[in-house]
Formats: structure tokens, C-alpha cells, sequence
């Protein structure tokens, strides 16, 4: 079977984890001729172990009018190919089967906050990703839910298959040397809640500072620590920034680890007191699962995928009301037996979230397409 692939988004934190981990057990399985489109150094890092694929040099912006121009016209003759996001090619491409992997509509369900081009991309290219392909895969049943109320798609043609998480990197970590030197390099406090995200608004980072603002007194060894450059955060938010500084008790117990290595994380997580999660929207979720698997417990939004992936293994709260989320914080924080309870429910629940069985899924899938 010829089978062909846009890699582009290889990087990307999300769309890339799982365009890697499919790819490589796709190799693995050694069943089929493979193209790969993207930049040759970046996929060498990746897979130069593996002799079983070619390339072709694809080295233009994602979500870009010479996307649509050229992507079409680089697609070999081949039984399938994967989109694994929705900006799928809109031209005709040379393959008898067309997957497309659709992991949210975020743009659509925040379709008031795009510009004026940005709404026109995300209406015609979404719901042309949802109609042309052959079949769509997502990533959560609320995904699909999603995507069919806000394109109109068809639900028979949408199949969902579950992330999975690198079970062998996140674990508790208990080495006292490794915990010592994260915790010197990243000047973490004793106690602290972890935040761990991106700059998207969905991530509700606002809402979590000002849920952490109420507890300072009652709290006054707990730190806020997040994962990230200070400087990418204040970029997207100055104000919330303006927020933290105008409050010196705030300011003082609010930190930012800056760049963490990804082999530091699990660590982290085995440091913190408790994991934060406050999303206001999210299509899968990998870190409160990641948070489980290192022993941590979590205080999680209940809205959107959240609870389908995280079921009775977390403490949730109204994203929407700092309120509520200070409560999380507090109960959690406080409580040796709910941290307890909350760890050994996780401990149950990460393990239904592996790689080899999401990639087994997919290779059925691409299988039973052509």
C-alpha cells in the first residue's frame, strides 16, 4: 500500500505528538510504501532510524494561500492520503483515499475571536475538511460531537480514537538526585501548584491566578508555578501581567519555570503538590493525564473532553468561576486523603491511554479506508 502524509505540523505541541507516534509505529509495522511531506531535517530527527520512506520537500506556512497552491500538486499517486489537521489540500490530489484527522474545531467554537480573514479560512477550509475526505478521524467523542453541531458534517463519516500518552517518560520519579537538581535548576519552592500549557486562551490561565489570589493567606507556603517563558505569556496577555505586578504578595508567589527540557517535566509533575488544569476548552487533554501517570493529583475543569478522559480521577471545578477553582485548589491542597484518593484513581485511569494501542487503532483504520 503507497501511503502518503503531510508532516509539516511534526513540531506543533499537540497535532505533533500524535503526527510522531503514528508515523513511527506506521514504520514499524513495515507494511507499506511511505511518503512523507515536510522538511527533510526535521523528519531525519524523528524517523532517520527507520529506511522505509521517502520524502518530499514541503516547506511552506501552515494555514497559507501557497499552501493550497502547492500542497495539492506535491501529493504522489498513492492508496492514501493523511491530513493530520484541517487544512487539507482543497484542490484534487492524486490519491484514491483521503484521511483527514480533525483534533477540534477551536476555531469555530472561538469563531468571534479571529479576524476578519481568519474567520473566511476557518469557515471554508473546517467544513471542507469535514465533507471531502473519505473518512475523518478526532481525537474525543465531544470532538465529534463538536464538530458535527458547528459544520453540519455527517456523523457516520467521523470515527474517534483516543490519544494515548508516552507511558515509558511519564512516571512518578522518585530518584532523589534527579528531584534535587529540577528542583535547583527550575528554583521550585517546597510546595507549589503547576500549571502546564500554552498561551491560548482556551487555557484559562486568568481565571486560575485569580482563583490562586484568594488563597494567599490561606495558603502562605503554596506556591503558583507555570510552565513556560514569562515573555510568550505576557505577549498574549499583558494585562493579566499588569494584574500579578499591581499585587506584590502575588508577584512574589507567582512563578515561571521558564523552558523546561521535556525530560524534566515528569519530574516536575512527581514535585508538584497538585496539578491545575482549568481549560475552558480542549479537544483531548494530554497533561492531566501526563500529571496522573507521575502520581500527581489534579484539579480539572469539568467542561468539554475533560471529564470523558479524566472520569472520577480528578477534583473538578467551573472553569468559569475563579471561586469554584480556588476551592479545588484549597480542598486538594489541604487534604492528604482526597490527594490520596485522587493519585490512586489516576493511577487507574492514565493506563487506558497508551500509544500502541491509538496507533493500532489508526493503522486499522487506514486499512479498512482502502
Amino acid at each position: 500500500m503507497r501511503f502518503c502524509a503531510d508532516v509539516r505540523m511534526i513540531h506543533n505541541s499537540g497535532i505533533g505528538v500524535y503526527i510522531r507516534q503514528y508515523i513511527r509505529h506506521i514504520l514499524e509495522a513495515d507494511q507499506y510504501m511511505i511518503t512523507l511531506l515536510g522538511r527533510r531535517t526535521e523528519l531525519d530527527r524523528h524517523f532517520g532510524m527507520f529506511t522505509n520512506w521517502q520524502h518530499i520537500e514541503a516547506d511552506f506556512p501552515i494555514y497559507s494561500v501557497q499552501e493550497q497552491l502547492k500542497l495539492p500538486f506535491l501529493v504522489p499517486e498513492c492508496d492514501i492520503f493523511w491530513s493530520p489537521h484541517y487544512n487539507i489540500p482543497l484542490l484534487p490530489i492524486r490519491a484514491r483515499k483521503h484521511l483527514a484527522t480533525i483534533p477540534d474545531v477551536f476555531h469555530l467554537a472561538f469563531y468571534h475571536t479571529l479576524s476578519a480573514a481568519q474567520k473566511v479560512y476557518a469557515k471554508v477550509v473546517a467544513n471542507a475538511a469535514v465533507r471531502k475526505p473519505d473518512l475523518v478521524t478526532t481525537i474525543s467523542h465531544y470532538s465529534k460531537q463538536e464538530i458535527v453541531s458547528l459544520t453540519g458534517g455527517r456523523a457516520d463519516k467521523i470515527k474517534v480514537i483516543h490519544l494515548g500518552i508516552d507511558q515509558a517518560l511519564f512516571r512518578p520519579v522518585t530518584d532523589l538526585a534527579t528531584r534535587q537538581r529540577v528542583r535547583e535548576q527550575y528554583q521550585l519552592p517546597d510546595r507549589f501548584i503547576l500549571f502546564v500549557g500554552n498561551v491560548k486562551p482556551n487555557k484559562n490561565l486568568r481565571s486560575l491566578v485569580e482563583a490562586f489570589s484568594t488563597l494567599l493567606t490561606e495558603l502562605p507556603d503554596v506556591y503558583l508555578m507555570i510552565v513556560g517563558k514569562k515573555e510568550g505569556f505576557i505577549t498574549l496577555d499583558s494585562s493579566l501581567f499588569e494584574r500579578i505586578e499591581a499585587d506584590p504578595a502575588l508577584a512574589e508567589r507567582v512563578r515561571f519555570t521558564g523552558y523546561v527540557e521535556t525530560n524534566d517535566l515528569p519530574v516536575l509533575y512527581s514535585l508538584a503538590t497538585l496539578f491545575a488544569f482549568p481549560s475552558i476548552y480542549e479537544g483531548f487533554g494530554f497533561p492531566p493525564l501526563e500529571a496522573m501517570a507521575c502520581g500527581c493529583p489534579v484539579v480539572a475543569s469539568k467542561v468539554t473532553s475533560i471529564p470523558e478522559i479524566c472520569g472520577d480521577a480528578v477534583y473538578y471545578v467551573d472553569p468559569l468561576s475563579p471561586a469554584s477553582i480556588a476551592e479545588g485548589l484549597r480542598a486538594v491542597a489541604t487534604d492528604e486523603g482526597l490527594q490520596k484518593r485522587l493519585v490512586e484513581a489516576g493511577n487507574h485511569q492514565y493506563r487506558q491511554y497508551n500509544w500502541q494501542h491509538s496507533s493500532n487503532q489508526f493503522i486499522e483504520t487506514i486499512n479498512e479506508l482502502v
